[in-house]
C-alpha cells in the first residue's frame, strides 16, 4: 500500500507542477457556474469503457472480461502535448476458469466444482495518469497508475437442472493485497474535433501490474494484473 500512496503522491505532483496555470483558469466558482471551467487548456470528461484483463501468475486462469467508468481531465501543455490524469471509479480485474474452493457442504461441492463457470474478481479504484502527445486525429502516449482494491471474490456458478443459476461467493480479500499499480500504453482516435480542447475520443489501453497483488508467500510466483481497454470518453463540462 506504501508503494501506491508514493506512486500516486508522485503522479499528483506531477499533475501540480505541470497544470498549474491551465488550473489557475478555472476557478471553484468557474466550475460551479460552468462558464470557464473548461478551456483549450484544461477540460474534464467521463470515460466509459470495457476492460479485458487476466492475473499473470494464477495458473490457467482466463481472461475477465467488465465494463468500466471514470473521470477525466485534460491538460494542455503544449501545441500536441497534453497530460490526462484520470480517476477510475469502477475497474475490475480478475480471472476465469480458477480451481474450485469448497462450499463447506460435500453435497452442493460437486455442483460448483466445474472451473468454466469460476471466476475471482478483483475490484479497484484505479488514478491513471497518461502523457499524450497528438499527431492529427490521433494520438499516442504512456504513462502510470496506482490503484486500491475495493472488494475481491471468487464465484461458482452451477445449473443443476431445475431451470434456476445457482451461485456461491467466497470473499477473497484477505488472499490479496490492498495496492496496485504498473505502466500503461495508449492510442486513441479524435472521432469529433475538439471544442474548448475536448472531443469525442476512442482509447485503446494496454495497462500492465508491476505490483505482486498475492499476500501467499507460497505461491509458485508472483501475481500481477495485465489486460486491455477499449473505452470513449467525451466532455460533461464544456
Amino acid at each position: 500500500m506504501k508503494k501506491a500512496a508514493r506512486a500516486l503522491t508522485l503522479m499528483l505532483a506531477v499533475l501540480a507542477a505541470s497544470g498549474g496555470g491551465a488550473w489557475a483558469q478555472s476557478s471553484i466558482v468557474g466550475q460551479i457556474a460552468g462558464d470557464t471551467a473548461a478551456s483549450e487548456k484544461l477540460n474534464f470528461g467521463l470515460k466509459f469503457g470495457f476492460d479485458c484483463g487476466r492475473l499473470r501468475g494464477l495458473g490457467q486462469g482466463d481472461r475477465l472480461g467488465a465494463f468500466s467508468f471514470g473521470l477525466a481531465a485534460r491538460i494542455k501543455l503544449g501545441p500536441r502535448l497534453f497530460l490526462t490524469p484520470e480517476l477510475g471509479l469502477f475497474s475490475r480485474k480478475g480471472a476465469t476458469g480458477i480451481p474450485f474452493v469448497t462450499t463447506g457442504d460435500p453435497a452442493l461441492d460437486p455442483i460448483f466444482a466445474d472451473p468454466a463457470k469460476s471466476a475471482v474478481v478483483l475490484d479497484y479504484l484505479e488514478a491513471p495518469v497518461r502523457l499524450m502527445y497528438r499527431l492529427g486525429r490521433f494520438e499516442l502516449g504512456g504513462g502510470l497508475f496506482a490503484g486500491a482494491l475495493t472488494s475481491a471474490g471468487e464465484r461458482f456458478r452451477a445449473e443443476p437442472g431445475t431451470g434456476r443459476e445457482l451461485l456461491h461467493v467466497r470473499d477473497a480479500a484477505a488472499s490479496f493485497k490492498k495496492a496496485n499499480y504498473g505502466v500503461l500504453l495508449e492510442a486513441a482516435w479524435i472521432i469529433t474535433m475538439p471544442r474548448r480542447g475536448a472531443g469525442l475520443i476512442f482509447h485503446v489501453r494496454y495497462q500492465g501490474g508491476l505490483a505482486d497483488i498475492a499476500r501467499d508467500p507460497a505461491g509458485a510466483g508472483p501475481v500481477r494484473t495485465e489486460g486491455f481497454q477499449i473505452a470513449l470518453s467525451f466532455p460533461f463540462i464544456r
